[in-house]
């Protein structure tokens, strides 16, 4: 049964039946409970898809993240999922993906792209919220007025809509877990955070030592280093330092999607063939690097996935007004040689 239909049979229009389903509007008691009991006995429910097409409106998402070209392309991935996903799924509703890219860790460019996001006309945001203290600040200042999730990373201290990623402390705990397993030898394992505030390379650090500190063995030891940004420089300086001082190094974990470059560096200087390598994301040059023998273990977050599952939740909320799930945890997924 129709509106249409219920109005007709309850001798009103359709725009009464309307308010009363919404429970707004002036509406006689008389006629109210009429077309209630109509409702009832013909188990008439709203649909949400239908009464959202005859907007015919169109709805822009912003999404905030890191340069698509940045880190391996990492970003690109997760991007490519929530366009995919837009065209793909949600064309229809009139989704529409406006995309503010912001230098990391350059505090300029977020603050400069997050309030031109805002500023808007956007229904909806999604967010990468890696740079820990900005992003705090920003929401607590600006109060969004639309709804925001998060993806790649949680962020403690404010409630998105929702939040699709990793644990990151379990992921770590993993990565550090394989490469225990891939040295086969004890002694000490280095992991090297590429950036300092930001959650999820801090919660994956933690994770990290958390396995070695609960493995209680005196022959293994959890080292800490974080370099001064992603580029190969950068990279093969904590590499030199690590090789030089830590004589019995078995293992180096990256917590970041440039792995690969941490396995060059050390097949340059001679010693790749005694460290184990691992690291985070399935990106090209890091499935290449496990192919030649430069990586051997990547921890994958897929990340197109994430931009497919966090459109799939603002769409529930915008067009089906459901309840939406607040926290989406995203598999930790072992990569190796043998099965990428």
């Amino acid at each position: 049964m129709t509106v249409s239909e219920i109005a007709k049979i309850a001798g009103v229009s359709t725009g009464t039946v309307d308010r009363v389903i919404h429970n707004r509007g002036r509406v006689s008691d008389a006629t109210r409970q009429k077309i209630l009991q109509l409702i009832k006995e013909n188990n008439f429910s709203p649909d949400p898809i239908a009464r959202f097409l005859k907007k015919k409106t169109e709805f822009k998402i912003g999404v905030l993240i890191p340069e698509l070209e940045s880190e391996s392309n990492y970003w690109k991935v997760l991007y490519g999922g929530i366009l995919e996903s837009a065209v793909q799924d949600y064309k229809s509703f009139g989704f529409k993906i406006e995309l503010f890219e912001f230098k990391r860790p350059d505090r300029k460019s977020l603050t400069d792209q997050f309030h031109k996001m805002t500023q808007s006309d956007c229904v909806a945001y999604i967010i990468a919220p890696i740079m820990q203290e900005e992003i705090l600040f920003l929401l607590s200042e600006s109060y969004p007025k639309v709804p925001y999730c998060f993806l790649d990373s949680p962020l403690p201290g404010v409630n998105p809509l929702c939040t699709v990623a990793q644990n990151p402390f379990e992921a770590g705990y993993v990565a550090a877990r394989m490469t225990r397993l891939l040295a086969q030898s004890d002694g000490e394992f280095a992991v090297i955070k590429p950036f300092s505030g930001s959650y999820n390379q801090d919660e994956r650090t933690r994770g990290f030592a958390s396995y070695f500190i609960q493995e209680k063995s005196s022959s293994c030891k959890a080292i800490q280093r974080t370099s001064n940004g992603l580029q190969e420089r950068d990279i093969n300086k904590i590499v030199d330092e690590l090789v030089k001082e830590f004589p019995n190094l078995k293992g180096i974990c990256l917590a970041n999607s440039e792995t690969y470059l941490v396995g060059q560096r050390l097949r340059t200087l001679g010693v790749k063939e005694k460290i184990a390598v691992v690291g985070f994301d399935r990106v090209e040059k890091n499935v290449q690097g496990l192919k030649d023998n430069l990586v051997d273990c990547i921890i994958s977050q897929n990340a197109d996935e994430q931009g497919k599952l966090v459109l799939k939740e603002i769409y529930k909320k915008i067009v089906m007004d459901q309840k939406i799930e607040q926290e989406i945890k995203i598999p930790i997924t072992i990569l190796l040689k043998e099965n990428i």
